[in-house]
């Protein structure tokens, strides 16, 4: 069902097709949002249109799907091009394609990799893929969205303890950059219209950036499941909505995410400030 405040709103989904941005991509789409949503591997394409299909109706919703590489500023560049072309604006930029730890190992969360054995060209790849493509995203953005006075971005990072925790350096590094540019991107843009928040599934998610092997034993060291994508639905609803507009530089956790509350009361129950608080030397 469409939502008249998130109806015709257009959006980019990186990552779009899988995970937690797929669940968010058909969200958005069943709400009336067109979104243009760009993934890495090419063969997801004619996967995401048809999940889109099946859920749309008549929302007025729609999916452009495009294979695209973050890791270079040009093609984020045509991105952002690709989506005034085909919709005439942009309004919401949603940084949700990452890569984690799978790559340095299978079995991560139980054979950890020490920072000096990280592969260097695998390093690099991780911090442009999950820092400075979300820069160059916003970047490309943000003079759109001034024009309009109304904007939205919306950073997917991760738990302060995995930003920290031994044995996943880069990507624990490289979204706590990230979610240091939400906080100050959120200050750089107050007055404009325009906000910047995290948004993160609050713990472990049940996707491809996790070990086949852990998933499949539903396993987590909280002693919850790992979450299902779909808890992403509600909150980027309400971030993509006018319900939203006074609210940024703030962190949301999906998961804990009441939906049994008006929208507005569910962010403002568990929403924290992004970023982080300067440690008292008293």
């Amino acid at each position: 069902m469409s939502d008249p405040s998130i109806s015709g709103k257009v959006c980019v989904v990186t990552g779009g097709s899988r995970g937690l941005g797929r669940a968010m991509t058909i969200s958005l789409c069943a709400a009336g949002a067109k979104v243009v949503a760009p993934s890495h591997i090419a063969t997801d394409i004619p996967i995401i249109e048809a999940d889109v299909a099946d859920v749309i109706g008549d929302s007025g919703g729609d999916v452009h799907a495009i294979a695209a590489d973050l890791r270079n500023s040009d093609e984020c560049k045509s991105i952002v091009e690709t989506t005034i072309e085909r919709f005439g604006q942009i309004d919401m930029v949603i940084n949700n394609a990452g890569l984690g730890m799978r790559p340095f190992s299978e079995n991560f969360m139980t054979e950890r990799t020490k920072f000096w054995e990280a592969d260097i060209a695998q390093v690099q790849a991780t911090f442009d893929t999950n820092t400075m493509g979300p820069f160059h995203m916003a970047a490309f953005s943000i003079p759109h969205m001034l024009k309009q006075g109304w904007g939205r971005i919306v950073n997917v990072t991760t738990s302060i303890g995995t930003m920290q925790r031994n044995g996943f350096f880069p990507y624990g590094p490289s979204k706590t950059a990230l979610e240091a540019s939400t906080r100050i991107w959120a200050e750089d843009l107050a007055g404009t219209g325009i906000t910047s928040n995290v948004l993160i599934p609050g713990r472990a998610a049940d996707t491809d950036i996790m070990p086949t092997e852990w998933r499949a034993s539903g396993a987590h060291h909280s002693g919850s499941k790992p979450v299902d994508p779909k808890v992403m639905g509600p909150p980027i609803l309400w971030l993509a909505s006018s319900a939203s507009d006074d609210f940024t530089g703030q962190r949301f956790e999906a998961d804990k995410w009441d939906t049994t509350l008006d929208p507005t009361q569910a962010a403002q129950a568990q929403m924290a400030p992004a970023g982080f608080e300067l440690r008292s030397t008293e």
